[in-house]
């Protein structure tokens, strides 16, 4: 299985976002599951803490934007992977990720386990339970949250379930040269502790408060393959080199 990390461009509107989702599978057919970062979704609009206003950036799973995808996926044969702002019937929001196979069925919804992205201490943000393993085309993965993988607790509890690798979709702004100095150092020390690869993948605006691009692989504390930050683009990865320990 072939695996598009997309580093892709945070646009105005939720329309222009799955328009350029569609466009990217278009040009890229030979992949089987294309991800992209935490609150692609949203585009360039930020939470404000203010409930009712970002109330108004979320959707449930079965919004027409998330039908919209469905069929993308269905159309392409291409499995999409994409972060969005979920609400569910209570009115709770969520820091979500959805999985979509290449038949256009929702296999997976995870949500952030951390409180790292919330703008607000409002209890009508919410919460994940914890992780699920997902099987996809014969590779076992976990996704883990934006934060969840800066607690120890979140850590030890996704080496407990053995996944061949972790997918990591992130909404991170840093400095490149700060970041190739420093920045992804201190990162891959910190995920040297963790027991399987982790497909690490950040959204991109090209505005200083926005996240900064880039998609890596990491393995053991080590960079095996990159997309840099600061960069727009596609980080191919095969569940190949995950299993044989590229």
């Amino acid at each position: 299985m072939r695996i598009a990390l997309l580093s892709a461009n945070l646009n105005d509107t939720v329309e222009a976002q799955v328009e350029q989702i569609d466009n990217y599978l278009s040009e890229f057919l030979s992949v089987d599951l294309l991800c992209l970062g935490d609150g692609y979704l949203r585009g360039a609009h930020k939470l404000t803490g203010n409930y009712e206003e970002d109330l108004g950036l979320s959707m449930n799973v079965d919004s027409k934007e998330i039908l919209l995808l469905r069929e993308v996926a269905k159309k392409r044969r291409t499995g999409l992977g994409f972060g969005f702002l979920e609400r569910d019937d209570n009115g709770i929001i969520y820091n979500s990720y959805a999985l979509i196979d290449g038949g256009g069925n929702v296999v997976f919804v995870q949500r952030s386990k951390s409180s790292k992205w919330k703008p607000s201490d409002d209890e009508r943000y919410g919460n994940g339970d914890g992780y699920t393993m997902i099987n996809y085309r014969g590779l076992k993965f976990v996704i883990a949250s934006y934060g969840d993988l800066e607690y120890m607790d979140n850590i030890l509890a996704l080496n407990a379930m053995d996944p061949d690798a972790v997918l990591w979709p992130i909404s991170l702004e840093f400095n490149p040269t700060e970041w190739r100095n420093e920045g992804l150092n201190d990162l891959a020390t910190q995920l040297a502790i963790l027991k399987p690869h982790v497909l690490l993948v950040n959204t991109y605006a090209d505005e200083e408060g926005y996240p900064s691009g880039g998609a890596y692989l990491f393995h053991e504390g080590n960079v095996k393959k990159e997309l840099p930050l600061g960069n727009t683009g596609i980080l191919i990865v095969s569940s190949q080199e995950i299993k044989d320990g590229v």
